[in-house]
């Protein structure tokens, strides 16, 4: 790396730095997370969706070993 690019570097993480503190980010636990809830047609449709994508692949492995 050539010394203009660490320079660069160090400046880019200076001025994400000064960013991240004027934002109130320093520390990240402040940060609230909430957890999603899902309804159950939604966990249905999921469902669904692993299931289906799972009959596809074996369709695909069947279809592959008739070929070869």
């Amino acid at each position: 790396m050539s010394v203009e690019k660490k320079e660069k570097t160090i400046e880019n993480g200076s001025e994400f730095r000064e960013f991240m503190v004027s934002q109130g980010l320093e520390d990240y636990s402040k940060i609230p997370v909430e957890k999603v809830k899902f309804s159950p047609r939604i966990k249905i449709a999921f469902w669904f969706l692993r299931v289906y994508i799972v009959i596809m692949v074996l369709l695909v492995i069947i279809g592959f070993s008739h070929v070869i």
